[in-house]
């Protein structure tokens, strides 16, 4: 298993289940009885209507939602296509021989307790108060991993992100010091096709009505949204207003915190954004930046007249003004008679001396400083590399995977789409 798909795994196991503090409001599934009807044929597999209802259960318990008879047939639509495309995603699985081990699905759920503060096996006890049966949780989990798989198999190579978009990804976030953030949530409704356009739009709408009654936005984005940004709850971080799609951005631009939108039209389908937060992003100070500096350095005894001094700097800066980088140092040094230069590395700004660091402070990034005049002789030096710190900074790490997430959500929704124009399916209720 590649690094990647370590990284896309190891991120699903808190995947699909925020179990919600309202649970004692969950009713139990209906019984079985009259409930083997077919609501849905999936090229050669069924999903019963007893499939549906205790699925629905296991749904309304993870949103936080009442186990209600309204609530039930409002979702009813939007869980059953979600069943339809996990039979989709894992007859791909067994397609291309991708399997998901009982010993996995085991370490998933007890992660699941974990990160609920609960005791092992504190959610089968739950599920069976529900009259949930553990194989509900466990077909939702295995289609989550499988696919997971499948995405990560065929389209690992093309989600690689290099170190350039990492760059350009952090020059972005720095080029924002000053400027307004907003901490956003999302949830996205996709419309795969022109005749499901109202119905998606209804189901938006409900979600949205959901929320407002008190349900948690965590709870409804991990259950219901197609982000890859679901397992976390919505949540996409600090932004600034540049990063989103226009429609999305004045949805948000006056939006208190703690507000939500209406379901806004893109592209893709419906979003629903929610405002946490706003804030300016702040620079560290600048002694904080690290600078990667180099040194040349002439000798002047200690007891050299000013005039000595000056004639010295002064033929320094003639033969520094033609620097271009720290690549060229050597030669300005061999036509300054003066020893080879010194690599001083990269160093934190603050921790320079006052006379250098006032001298680096402002200087460009392959431009030489003015002479500094020092005890023995005077010096100049290049800075070869400048890093400002922002506050909050993400990682390379962090930025990296982000950016493979969101190239591997683009590449997995279009397979979705490949295979549903390619299947046999049948809805019957």
């Amino acid at each position: 298993m590649n690094a990647l798909t370590r990284r896309l795994v190891g991120g699903l196991l808190c995947l699909c289940m925020a179990i919600g503090l309202t649970l004692a409001t969950a009713q139990p599934a209906p019984a079985q009885s009259g409930s083997l009807r077919i609501a849905a044929v999936v090229n050669d597999e069924i999903i019963s209507l007893f499939d549906l209802e205790v699925r629905l259960s296991l749904t309304l318990l993870g949103a936080s939602l009442p186990n209600t008879r309204e609530n039930r047939q409002r979702l009813a639509g939007q869980v059953l296509r979600a069943m339809i495309d996990e039979k989709l995603q894992m007859q791909e699985a067994k397609r291309i021989g991708i399997t998901v081990s009982d010993q996995e699905i085991a370490e998933a759920i007890r992660r699941i307790e974990m990160q609920n503060q609960m005791p092992q096996g504190g959610l089968d006890r739950m599920l069976a108060g529900q009259s949930i049966p553990r194989q509900t949780l466990e077909e939702q989990l295995r289609a989550a991993l499988a696919w997971r798989r499948v995405v990560a198999r065929r389209f690992s190579s093309g989600a690689e992100i290099s170190d350039e978009e990492i760059n350009e990804q952090l020059a972005q976030i720095e080029a924002r010091r000053g400027q307004p953030e907003v901490l956003v949530k999302e949830i996205l409704l996709p419309v795969d096709t022109p005749e499901r356009e109202a119905e998606v739009r209804s189901f938006a709408e409900r979600l949205v009505s959901q929320y407002r009654e008190g349900a948690p936005f965590e709870g409804l984005a991990q259950q219901f949204s197609q982000s890859a940004s679901a397992r976390v709850g919505g949540d996409i971080g600090w932004i600034g207003a540049d990063a989103l799609d226009e429609p999305l951005a004045q949805a948000i631009a006056d939006l208190p915190a703690g507000q939500i939108t209406e379901p806004i039209r893109t592209v893709l389908g419906f979003y629903i954004l929610k405002v946490e937060d706003r804030r300016i992003r702040e620079q560290a100070p600048p002694s904080d930046a690290m600078v990667s500096l180099r040194q040349i350095a002439l000798p002047v005894p200690l007891d050299a007249p000013p005039e000595r001094l000056q004639e010295v700097a002064g033929r320094m800066r003639e033969a520094v003004a033609q620097t271009a980088g720290c690549e060229t140092l050597a030669d300005v040094a061999k036509t300054l008679g003066a020893p080879a230069p010194i690599d001083l590395g990269r160093v934190r700004q603050g921790d320079l001396s006052p006379a250098i660091g006032n001298a680096v402070a402002t200087v460009e990034v392959g431009k030489a400083s003015a002479p500094v005049p020092l005890p023995g002789g005077v010096s100049v030096f290049v800075v070869c590399d400048r890093e400002s710190v922002m506050s909050d900074l993400p990682s390379r790490p962090e930025i990296r995977q982000r950016l493979e997430n969101e190239k591997l959500e683009v590449l997995a929704r279009r397979l979705m789409r490949d295979l549903k124009r390619a299947a046999f399916i049948d809805i019957r209720i």
